[in-house]
């Protein structure tokens, strides 16, 4: 996993942004913390879909599913 972090403008006002490589399920410390989350899966292999299911399940679970902006990629 990797970090990133970068000082944006948006609408005159700075934000931090963080993004965090995870690898693995997410635990209550990430998503206390997490605003938004891409999930990404291969198109060539269902099984990753299905891993990206379970973990969007586990993550509503642990934080109301409309609390965190989510997006999903699927990848070649």
């Amino acid at each position: 996993g990797g970090q990133f972090k970068r000082e944006v403008t948006v609408d005159g006002q700075s934000h931090l942004l963080l993004i965090r490589e995870e690898a693995g399920a997410p635990d209550a410390q990430f998503a206390s913390w997490a605003d938004a989350v891409i999930f990404v899966f291969s198109l060539e292999s269902e099984s990753s879909f299905e891993e990206v299911a379970q973990l969007h399940a586990l993550l509503s679970d642990l934080r109301g599913a409309g609390d965190v902006a989510l997006a999903l990629v699927g990848t070649q």
